[in-house]
């Protein structure tokens, strides 16, 4: 039984909580989700929610871009790589039902995505440690 307590308690307050994005939400959605936005502007809302900063943009209503960044507990300013699973999370998180495809990884490690309907396109910057998602319509905006 007291093993069975440990890996709970382990569960529960061991395993980083991680703030999921969603293209397609409205701002009270995103509110309801991040808590009150630290900055909001005519371009989008800026959160910040277990340790990430999240800016959001939006178009007619919704959601059509998400950045976001992992920030470190011991220095907030600085923004620390995003594991592969998060990132594959992320995505799958932000897809709208496509499937995204690897369509490029550059010489200085950026990787840049697309779904397979052309909708959405993604990509993770190593240089700011950061994920973006936007739709089609927002990149031209």
């Amino acid at each position: 039984m007291r093993i069975f307590l440990l890996l709970i308690f382990a569960v529960l307050f061991c395993t980083p909580q991680r703030v999921l994005a969603r293209i397609g939400e409205t701002p009270q959605q995103c509110i309801a989700r991040y808590g009150k936005p630290l900055r909001s502007s005519e371009k989008g809302m800026l959160f910040s929610r277990n340790g990430q900063k999240i800016f959001v943009t939006f178009s007619a209503g919704k959601a059509d871009g998400i950045f976001l960044q992992k920030l470190d507990p011991a220095t907030p300013q600085r923004a620390l790589p995003i594991p592969d699973r998060e990132i594959e999370q992320f995505l799958q998180m932000n897809s709208l039902g496509a499937t995204w495809r690897l369509t490029s990884q550059l010489p200085d490690g950026d990787v840049i995505w697309l779904t397979d309907n052309s909708q959405l396109s993604a990509m993770y910057s190593q240089t700011t440690c950061s994920i973006q998602v936007y739709t089609m319509s927002g990149i031209s905006r």
